[in-house]
């Protein structure tokens, strides 16, 4: 394995409850970092100050506002060299020892890698019962699959991981809980000057830039070597009226952003009839159970001329053929 150059960034949003578990699986790690890099949105200066005593090996970036998961990422990937490849983290992911010397080892062997990710299983989000307590490891994401309705899952979520997943493969996307992208990857993607986009502000931005990578000719891993533990704040099965107003305003948002900068049109065209169904049972959903949501689609309005002009980059960057890319909506 050549010597590799990685930036380790964490993206914080007021969970300092987790982030020294966070930062000691980092120091643990047997391919050590370049550096860590901590950018802390809207920046709760006591809490902040505290970590910064604790780990002051770790560069810091205090922010006034909430940035959002785009833009601490973009901040990020501007503060780090040119030269180093950036590993995200959120704060509440616990990484095996290897976790990171195992994504740089597959994505070292890959050329065309631009974003590799590992086997992440739930953890014990009351951390008293230890990594599980008494129960199986249940899987948290062992990376996205995409369907021809063009839904989204973290494939494997919610199931007992008895190795079905055990497998290095090519994967549509990475979740960006904890994924390495490739510092060529994103400045090929990047497009006025950000390589997340900001209008997304959080939620799907993972999935909207592996679909633009993979548009380029870059491909995702999926490497189960590398593992680790998710306290995930909110899991597929749970009541959808307890998730956050703000987080479910975001993602049908986003999805339609997706769809506009990405989709092609020999696969819109193919897929048509599983879109249209679930538009329609998503709308029906809003109209019916969370009206409040329209502000959603209503606000695309205000996102399309800029979702437009970025499109049009995009299919003129595009190297990935429909038939390559068809292959990944299942």
């Amino acid at each position: 394995m050549t010597d590799p150059r990685v930036a380790v960034g964490i993206i914080n949003y007021g969970d300092y409850r987790h982030l020294p578990a966070c930062l000691d699986s980092v120091k643990r790690q047997t391919l050590p970092p370049d550096r860590v890099i901590l950018l802390d949105n809207q920046s709760c200066a006591d809490e902040i100050d505290r970590i910064g005593r604790a780990y002051p090996e770790v560069q810091i970036l205090s922010m006034q506002e909430n940035l959002g998961y785009s833009g601490g990422a973009n901040r990020i990937i501007r503060e780090a060299d040119r030269g180093e490849d950036i590993f995200l983290l959120n704060p509440d992911v616990v990484l095996n020892s290897r976790h990171l010397e195992e994504l740089v080892r597959a994505m070292q062997s890959n050329a065309d890698a631009g974003a590799a990710g590992g086997k992440l299983v739930l953890g014990d989000p009351d951390g008293d019962r230890g990594l599980y307590g008494d129960r199986s490891p249940r899987l948290d994401t062992t990376g996205h699959l995409i369907f021809r309705s063009r839904r989204v899952i973290d494939r494997g979520h919610g199931e007992p991981d008895v190795g079905q997943y055990d497998t290095p493969e090519e994967i549509f996307s990475v979740c960006g809980a904890a994924v390495l992208y490739r510092r060529s990857m994103l400045e090929d993607v990047r497009i006025d000057g950000e390589c997340f986009d900001e209008e997304f502000f959080a939620y799907k931005e993972d999935v909207d830039i592996c679909w633009r990578a993979q548009l380029f000719g870059w491909t995702a891993l999926y490497h189960p070597a590398a593992t680790a533990q998710h306290l995930r704040g909110w899991k597929r099965g749970d009541d959808r009226r307890r998730v956050p107003w703000v987080r479910k305003y975001h993602s049908l948002k986003n999805h339609a952003l997706m769809m506009m900068k990405n989709e092609l049109p020999a696969l819109l065209r193919r897929d048509s009839l599983h879109i249209l169904r679930l538009g329609t049972c998503a709308m029906a959903y809003v109209t019916l159970m969370e009206p409040a949501l329209w502000k959603s689609v209503m606000d695309l309005r205000q996102y399309w001329p800029r979702a437009r002009h970025k499109r049009g980059i995009i299919m003129a960057r595009r190297r990935a053929s429909a038939d390559r890319m068809g292959r990944w909506f299942a």
